[in-house]
C-alpha cells in the first residue's frame, strides 16, 4: 500500500521555522501552539539551566492534544514536537517522552481499566510519563536482555532491577517498562513513582537537557498488579507503537538541525561563505529528511523498517552536524555556553547516544542488508 503523500503546512509559524514546510497540525489551535513557542523560546535558557520547571510547557501542550493519542495523530503530533524543538530540544524531547507513554498506555486501554485511567492522567498532562523502555528495545532486536525482572506474586508481580536512564522522573510519574519471568515471558507494566521500592537516584549533570529530570531508577521489590500489566508478549507489544517511537524521534532532531541551518544561512558572507557548500549539503539532507518525516509520520504502521531506521539515523547525523555548523559560524560565541548556538550543539550531541544509538541504528539496517 502507498504511503500518503507529504501535506504543506499553511500556517506561519515565524521565522525560525522557516524550513518546516511539510506537515499538518489537523485541530491543534495554531495560535495557541505559536504561544507554546513562544513561551518556550522566552524560557530556553533558563530551562537549559534547570532554572525553569519543564512541566509548565507539557501541561501547555497536554492543553493542546499533543498527548491525546485520539484526538491528536502521530502526523498532527510530529509537526508539533518538530516545531517546539526549534526553541528547546529539551521540551521536545519531555514531550516526545510523555506521547509515548501515552501510547503505550492507550495501547492497552481497552483491555485494562487500570490502563485507561492512567492513560486520560497521562494524556491530560496531570501526570508526567516515564518511558523506560531503552532496554526493551534492545531485547527485541536481540541486543542483549532487560535487566528488570518479574515474579508472580499473589494478586501481581513483582519488580527487581535497575533503569539505566529514564526521563520525566517526578514522584508523580507513571513508569512505563518491560520484565522478563522465569518462564520466559517479556511483560510490560505500569506502575507510580512513588511505589514502595522505587528509588529516584541523584542524576549526574549533564551537558544539556537537564530539565528533563532524566535519571537512574532503582527497583527493589516494586508490586505491581495484574490490572497494570500492559502486555505479555513484548515483541507483539513494541511492534504496535515502535514505529510511532522513531517517528518523534526524528521530529525533535529534524526541528533542531531546521533551526540551525536557519540561523547558519544568515552567516555565509565573508569568511562564512567558506562553509556554503557544507551549508547547501546539509540543507539538503534535511529538506529530504523533513518529507520523509512527514511521508511516513503520514501512516506510520504502513512504512518499512528500513525507511524507519534510515529517518532516525538521518536524524542523529544530520542534527548534531547542523548545529555544530552554526556553532562553527557564530565565531567566539558559539563557545559561549549561554548562546543558543552552543546550547542547540550541545542538546545535539545527545541524539547519537539516545535509544536506539546511532550504533545500533546501524546494526540494525546491516540486519536488514542496508548500508546506511
Amino acid at each position: 500500500m502507498s504511503t500518503p503523500a507529504t501535506d504543506t503546512i499553511t500556517h506561519d509559524l515565524g521565522a525560525p521555522r522557516a524550513r518546516l514546510t511539510a506537515g499538518e497540525f489537523g485541530s491543534v489551535d495554531v495560535e495557541g501552539l505559536v504561544a507554546v513557542i513562544d513561551s518556550v523560546a522566552a524560557r530556553a535558557s533558563a530551562l537549559d539551566r534547570n532554572e525553569a520547571d519543564l512541566r509548565q510547557d507539557i501541561a501547555a501542550l497536554a492543553d493542546l492534544g499533543l498527548f491525546d493519542v485520539d484526538r491528536t495523530p502521530v502526523s498532527v503530533a510530529a509537526a508539533v514536537i518538530e516545531a517546539v524543538a526549534t526553541e528547546s530540544l529539551a521540551v521536545a524531547f519531555g514531550a516526545w517522552a510523555q506521547r509515548m507513554t501515552a501510547a503505550y498506555l492507550r495501547h492497552s486501554a481497552d483491555r485494562s481499566d487500570a490502563a485507561a485511567r492512567t492513560y486520560r492522567a497521562v494524556a491530560d498532562g496531570d501526570r508526567p510519563g516515564v518511558t523506560g523502555m531503552a532496554a526493551a528495545q534492545r531485547q527485541v532486536v536481540g541486543l542483549g536482555n532487560v535487566p528488570i525482572s518479574a515474579t508472580k506474586v499473589d494478586g501481581g508481580y513483582r519488580i527487581d532491577g535497575p533503569i539505566a536512564w529514564a526521563s520525566n522522573v517526578y514522584p508523580d510519574s507513571t513508569i512505563v517498562l518491560a520484565a522478563n519471568t522465569e518462564d520466559g515471558r517479556s511483560l510490560v507494566v505500569a506502575f507510580d513513582a512513588s511505589a514502595p521500592g522505587v528509588e529516584i537516584r541523584n542524576a549526574p549533570d549533564l551537558l544539556a537537557l537537564n530539565a528533563t529530570a532524566s535519571t537512574m531508577i532503582g527497583l527493589d521489590g516494586v508490586v505491581v498488579p495484574d490490572e497494570q500489566v500492559l502486555g505479555e508478549d513484548l515483541a507483539d507489544f513494541l511492534s504496535g507503537v515502535r514505529p510511532q517511537f522513531l517517528v518523534l524521534q526524528a521530529a525533535f532532531c529534524s526541528g533542531v538541525a531546521a533551526r540551525s541551518l536557519t540561523e547558519a544561512e544568515g552567516r555565509l558572507e565573508g569568511l562564512g561563505a567558506f562553509y556554503s557548500d557544507e551549508h547547501a549539503d546539509l540543507a539538503a539532507r534535511h529538506t529530504h529528511m523533513h518529507s520523509e518525516l512527514h511521508r511516513l509520520g503520514a501512516a506510520p504502521h504502513e512504512a518499512s523498517l528500513k525507511d524507519l531506521l534510515l529517518l532516525r539515523l538521518d536524524g542523529a547525523e544530520i542534527a548534531p552536524a547542523a548545529t555544530r555548523l552554526d556553532a562553527v559560524l557564530c565565531g567566539g560565541m558559539g563557545y559561549a555556553q549561554a548562546s543558543p548556538a552552543n546550547r542547540r550543539m550541545r542538546e545535539a550531541a545527545f541524539l547519537p547516544v539516545q535509544s536506539p544509538s546511532q550504533s545500533q541504528l546501524r546494526w540494525e539496517l546491516d540486519r536488514l542488508g542496508v548500508a546506511p
